[in-house]
């Protein structure tokens, strides 16, 4: 039989009720970031892409007034760093996946107040295992989260692979290896008329030459650094085999005595020759794929994923991407409310996306790029990118660049010249303690 309540029991019931909500209330308030309770905030982020990618998402942040500062890509990080120096720099800014050795000092991690709601466990399972490798730094700290994560790919010319009767693009290096005679065409002097691929070269022609020579170090197995990352490996007595292994497989492609000799630095800039169509294959960033269409809006190419090891069983691919950092300098629980807003919640990444046209950073979004034409490599090479602990992206890329200069002109042997860039690697490392 139903009961009525007295209004004793009526006015404790509700009591309760009230009670519940309050505490709750004071739980999920307690959980918010201090500085997400005071709307005046004021935060300003530096980076280098168009405003308006970032318009829509930027706005509608509702615990801070977000502006953003577009700097000129030249002068980047000379302006940052002066900035940060005279405690006039943003909050939050840009910083490359390469740069965490050469920046840590100036940063702030993800504070420990948000532990409860985004952690190390919860970057691992939002985004590639790349993030924590870059962002973390072998670390239990946290120091960025990207919008996006762009790879090295395969980009082709299909009017050339279709007329040397090449239907499907090379998988493993060993296909792309069978594919060269295919593709390349010599005149009666022996000279190069038409490149299968731009690879072998130095940046004084290739723009990604050191980060190609990085990924095939990684692909066979090189160690990079020690355990420690106090010094570099991949020349070392120990660790030769597979890094001067990729190092000479590397410059078979510049060496006009190999049977792979496609390239060579006279021939000018890759890129250029693959819009005039004297070269079929060139290995770039999807940030890359704009200034050809912009030169050559009619060009028929395509992407393919990068080649792997023949009889790999995991592919290994190589990341250039930002991600947004907070300055320790700067209001790090708001920076931080800001950047965990700006790269985890969803539907941020398609507007992103939509916006810039960039490839994603968080798996749910690269599920649902895995079929779209434009990103599908891209997305799905996310996945399986690794990195190195560089500890200055740009002097490293400077050592293998003289190294791939002195030994393809023969003034070194590739394990020399593979040497002393390790030594100068080192170095870098040693004066970073």
């Amino acid at each position: 039989m139903p009961t009525t309540l007295s209004k004793k029991q009526a006015v404790i019931i509700i009591a309760g009720v009230v009670l519940v909500v309050v505490i709750g209330a004071l739980i999920f308030m307690n959980l918010r970031p201090a500085a997400t309770n005071q709307s005046s905030i004021k935060l300003t982020v530096w980076g280098t892409e168009d405003a308006n990618n970032f318009k829509n998402i930027f706005s509608a942040f509702p615990y801070a007034t977000v502006t953003y500062v577009q700097k000129d890509p030249a002068t980047y990080d000379a302006d940052l760093l002066s900035a940060l120096a005279a405690g006039t720099g943003p909050d939050v800014f840009e910083m490359s996946n390469r740069d965490l050795p050469k920046m840590q000092a100036v940063l702030a991690p993800l504070p420990a107040a948000y532990a409860a709601n985004f952690n190390m466990l919860t970057l691992q399972n939002d985004f590639p295992d790349v993030v924590a490798q870059d962002f973390s730094a072998g670390t239990s700290s946290i120091y960025g989260l990207p919008l996006s994560i762009d790879t090295l790919a395969m980009v082709y010319n299909k009017d050339l692979f279709n007329s040397a009767g090449i239907a499907v693009p090379p998988k493993t290096w060993d296909g792309f290896d069978a594919d060269i005679a295919k593709l390349r065409q010599v005149n009666a002097q022996g000279q190069l008329t038409q490149a299968a691929a731009a690879i072998g070269g130095s940046t004084a022609s290739i723009a990604n030459a050191p980060d190609l020579l990085s990924l095939l170090m990684l692909q066979n197995g090189t160690p990079m650094t020690n355990d420690a990352v106090t010094a570099a490996t991949f020349a070392s007595t120990a660790n030769a085999a597979p890094g001067i292994a990729a190092f000479n497989f590397y410059l078979q492609f510049a060496n006009a005595g190999s049977p792979y000799y496609t390239w060579s630095d006279g021939m000018g800039d890759s890129t250029a020759d693959f819009v005039a169509g004297k070269v079929a294959v060139i290995f770039a960033y999807q940030a890359d794929l704009a200034a050809i269409k912009a030169k050559a809006p009619f060009l028929n190419f395509g992407v393919a994923p990068m080649p792997q090891a023949t009889g790999a069983t995991v592919a290994v691919n190589y990341p250039k991407y930002d991600g947004f950092v907070a300055a320790k300098a700067g209001q790090v629980s708001a920076a931080w409310s800001f950047i965990l807003y700006l790269t985890t919640t969803p539907g941020n990444g398609t507007i992103y996306q939509e916006a810039s046209g960039k490839p994603p950073a968080l798996r749910t979004d690269i599920a649902a790029d895995l079929t779209d034409p434009n990103l599908a490599v891209f997305a799905s090479q996310a996945l399986t990118s690794k990195s190195w602990h560089e500890p200055d992206d740009a002097k490293v890329q400077a050592a293998f660049d003289a190294a791939i200069r002195s030994a393809a002109s023969g003034a070194t042997d590739p394990a020399t010249a593979l040497g002393i860039a390790q030594s100068s690697i080192t170095a870098l490392y040693l004066s970073a303690q």
